[in-house]
C-alpha cells in the first residue's frame, strides 16, 4: 500500500513507514506526519482540528486493513481501489 499526501507531492510506501502520528503545535492546525525507516519525517497532510485528524488517522488504518486482508485473483479492481490511500483535502 502507499499513502499519496494531501497536496499530491509526495507518495511513500507503507512498508518504509514505522509510525503515523498526529502533531499539535500550540496555534497551529494540527499535521499526521509519518516516520520513516531513514529516519525521514513526512508531513502527509494538514487539518482544521485534532478531531479530524483523527478521523484521516481511522481512514489509514482501515484502507491497511483492507488492503491486507482483501483476497484477490491476480491483479483485481478490490487490490486496485486498495493499493493507493489518498490523504483527504480538508
Amino acid at each position: 500500500m502507499i499513502i499519496l499526501s494531501q497536496d499530491k507531492r509526495k507518495i511513500i510506501n507503507f512498508n518504509n513507514i514505522i509510525g503515523i502520528i498526529i502533531n499539535k503545535y500550540s496555534n497551529a492546525c494540527p499535521d499526521i506526519t509519518c516516520c520513516t525507516l531513514k529516519d525521514f519525517e513526512i508531513i502527509l497532510g494538514e487539518y482544521a482540528t485534532e478531531e479530524r485528524a483523527k478521523e484521516v488517522l481511522q481512514e489509514i488504518i482501515k484502507a491497511y486493513r483492507d488492503y491486507r486482508t482483501a483476497e484477490c485473483d491476480g491483479y483485481t479492481n478490490v487490490l486496485q481501489e486498495t493499493v493507493v490511500y489518498e490523504m483527504p483535502e480538508k
